[in-house]
């Protein structure tokens, strides 16, 4: 079993490297693997230090760091997004295979990314966390599908607050934002949410 790890190279600095490396442990831990994944992953990535801004993206298992490899990040634009029912769906872990996202998504074009639902909770996108805004304050789904590196980080500072969201209180939030290691905290103001 292959699980990946997307972490932000900018400016020289591998941004959030602690929270990937603790992901990586707790991916460990419950798979009872007994190699140190994560100090590995420390002695590979010091190369890619002089970087100004790539996505990097690691493939490990229980061994070894199998490949790091690094990408230009593209811009996207989300404006239109599609609910989905997900319910017998697992991701608590960031796996390497993705065929559940190709397979079920694949044939809705007309729309930029998917809010998914997990026993009539609201709980991610297909590539990133989510979070509303009330007017006063930022919730995230307090049961997402995967925790986030950078869902993690705003959580341990305080700006985000976990609640139970439900697809009907959408429409009380003023904003929305998409939340992931690249996109990093990026709020939406206008967006299209079709059930």
């Amino acid at each position: 079993m292959e699980f990946i790890e997307t972490i932000y190279v900018k400016n020289g600095n591998i941004l959030n490297l602690d929270y990937h490396l603790e992901r990586m442990k707790r991916t460990a831990q419950h798979f009872k693997w007994k190699t140190d994944i994560n100090e590995k992953l420390k002695v590979k990535s010091e190369k890619y230090k002089k970087s100004e801004k790539l996505r990097m993206r690691v493939v490990y298992n229980e061994k070894e760091i199998i490949n790091i490899e690094t990408f230009p990040i593209k811009e996207r634009k989300f404006k239109k997004f599609k609910i989905i029912k997900t319910d017998n769906f697992d991701y608590k872990f960031k796996y390497k295979n993705r065929d559940f996202f190709t397979l079920h998504f694949s044939f809705y074009t007309n729309f930029d990314e998917f809010i998914l639902i997990k026993n009539n909770l609201i709980t991610d996108t297909t590539i990133s966390n989510l979070a509303f805004y009330t007017g006063k304050e930022w919730l995230t789904p307090k049961y997402p599908l995967l925790k986030g590196t950078k869902r993690a980080e705003l959580l341990d500072k305080g700006f985000l607050k976990e609640e139970n969201i439900q697809k009907s209180d959408l429409k009380y939030f003023k904003k929305m934002a998409m939340i992931n290691a690249i996109l990093g905290f990026r709020e939406i103001e206008e967006y299209d949410i079709i059930s």
